[in-house]
């Protein structure tokens, strides 16, 4: 995937085959003939060894764009935490490489499916230790699990498809469904479902109970230390400055070849560009496009990966923020104003593909062809007939940022600022550091913006949900409830017949964009600027990079 010699039709293949597979795998009881990874596929201990650190040590030092609010495994669902979280914690599955149709042990060393598709038990590796010294049990499953449910923050709708959690025994766990859900097995790969040390967070005020939501105190702690059995082990976190990760001497496969790993918030382009260069960092995460191509006719290496993140515009529904965005048919007429193929060529320089609709191209039921076309003339229409012939004046609060693909927000709102004045609304652009940004939008404040998302895991499911269930952590910034819509986004997770799915999903877009309360605008590639001796560097969709895959010359 991270090759630009890889197609985007075989990325395509390979996503619809992940979910063909996770439709169509026979259950079976646990009694019988058991649901595993294949016993060809190499576990993480069967790994080839890899080199220790060299004598003295070596850090790496990582430029990005912070927008952390929290380390808490179970709490964090921003964008830079997952390449943390993924370093410092583990979860029971994980992706072979980056091939993302086959779902592997990790934590777990095997499971099996009951034969109605409702019970998945795991068989817990018995060689593994927390950062603490104390041992992986199936308890440690059990909270982590209940604890991500129960503090009830942004990831907790992960957990709606779980009905309960047994533990069989000291290395055996039993996770019951509330209905049979094909993409369950792609979910426990997303980083909020990582396993945490049930005992150490106990001890810093942890807890899984009901009421987590009001008594768990241990985010505090959390935020600079960690309690995960990963490789490297959280030293430190200065809020908008930097965070510190150390080796773990004690990891249960090979040692991680860097010592240490720094990743530092440096919000400006040009600033990552001229570090990258001169050696100060080693990674640039967030060049803008301008910065990629300077580096690279400099002789610099980049990176280039397909991205199932994509860049939308989300409008209000409530007409308490916007009158005007309030009808269905204004929103509308904002599609149809957006010179889609300008973003692309022009701001992009051809570096992302059309974003149709909130789902993904490449995820199953995803069709190129859905969206809405470059018709001025068509928004104009539909303006007057809601009784804005005339126009309108909105604001557009936008993130200061660069979205993956080395695309500045501001340069994408200027250019929906100009592409709307066409069809007379008026936009007023107000820029937002990050996590202030991030804060009002959550809180459904906000009349119209620009934002990224990035998957917890690759399946369709984890847009439908958010995105079209009323009180989805999408669906609520904006106000956005259509029980139909939410009816068939849950009636898909739960279809595992693949052709089923595919068409219910296909539907579920076609409904979302008549009602236009997200507006996909690009999928882009990711672009990024590396050291000349950064070794191992390969993109991932979910969590950026695997740290512990990475080295030094």
């Amino acid at each position: 995937m991270p090759s630009s010699r890889r197609s985007f039709a075989l990325l395509l293949a390979l996503m619809i085959g992940a979910l063909i597979l996770a439709g169509c795998a026979a259950p079976s009881t646990p009694a019988e003939q058991p649901t595993q990874a294949p016993a060809a596929q190499p576990t993480p201990q069967e790994q080839p060894a890899q080199a220790p650190a060299a004598e003295g040590g070596k850090t790496l030092v990582i430029a990005r764009v912070f927008d952390i609010r929290t380390l808490d495994p179970e709490r964090q669902y921003e964008l830079t935490p997952p390449m943390i979280m993924h370093a410092v914690y583990e979860n029971l599955v994980t992706f072979e490489g980056t091939d993302y149709t086959k779902v592997v042990p990790f934590l777990a060393k095997s499971w099996e499916i009951s034969d109605d598709g409702l019970v998945y038990t795991f068989t817990l590796r018995d060689d593994v230790k927390f950062h603490s010294g104390n041992p992986l049990t199936a308890a440690d499953v059990k909270f982590s699990f209940e604890r991500l449910r129960n503090l009830k923050d942004n990831p907790a709708w992960l957990m709606d498809v779980v009905d309960k959690i047994d533990v069989v025994d000291d290395h055996t766990v039993a996770i019951t469904l509330k209905e049979p859900n094909a993409a369950f097995l792609a979910m426990l790969v997303s980083p909020n479902f990582a396993i945490v040390d049930s005992k150490t967070v106990m001890a810093h005020g942890g807890t899984a109970d009901e009421d987590a939501d009001t008594k768990d105190t241990a985010t505090e702690w959390l935020d600079q230390n960690s309690a995960g059995t990963g490789p490297y082990i959280l030293k430190g976190w200065t809020r908008d400055v930097d965070v510190t990760l150390e080796k773990n001497p004690n990891y249960w496969r090979e040692p991680a070849k860097l010592d240490k790993i720094i990743i530092k918030n440096v919000t400006d382009s040009a600033t990552q560009r001229m570090m990258v260069g001169r050696g100060d960092i080693d990674v640039a995460q967030n060049m803008d496009i301008d910065a990629i191509e300077d580096y690279k006719n400099a002789g610099g290496r980049i990176v280039e990966g397909n991205t199932m993140d994509m860049i939308y515009l989300a409008m209000t529904t409530s007409p308490d923020i916007s009158e005007p965005l309030s009808h269905k048919e204004v929103r509308q007429a904002v599609a149809y104003a957006i010179d889609y193929d300008g973003i692309i060529n022009q701001l992009m320089r051809g570096a992302a593909i059309r974003l149709p609709t909130i789902i993904p191209v490449g995820l199953l039921g995803t069709d190129p062809n859905l969206g809405y076309p470059h018709d001025p003339d068509k928004a104009k229409q539909l303006l007057a007939d809601a009784g804005y012939a005339d126009g309108f004046t909105v604001k557009m609060v936008f993130p200061t940022r660069t979205f993956a693909g080395g695309l500045a927000a501001e340069t994408l709102a200027a250019k929906i600022q100009a592409d709307l004045a066409q069809v007379g609304i008026t936009l007023e652009l107000e820029p937002r550091e990050p996590v202030s940004h991030l804060a009002d939008y959550r809180a459904g404040k906000l009349a119209m913006t620009i934002s990224p998302w990035t998957p917890d895991f690759l399946d369709p499911h984890g847009w439908a949900i958010p995105f079209g269930v009323p009180g989805g952590s999408a669906a609520k910034r904006v106000h956005y409830e259509n029980k139909e819509v939410g009816d068939l986004a849950i009636a898909a997770g739960r279809e595992t017949d693949p052709e089923k799915r595919a068409q219910m999903y296909l539907e579920f877009q076609k409904k979302i964009l008549e009602d236009a309360p997200f507006i996909g605008l690009i999928q882009p590639k990711v672009l990024i600027a590396i050291g000349p001796d950064v070794q191992g560097y390969v993109f991932n969709p979910v969590w950026w990079v695997d740290l512990y895959g990475l080295s030094k010359e």
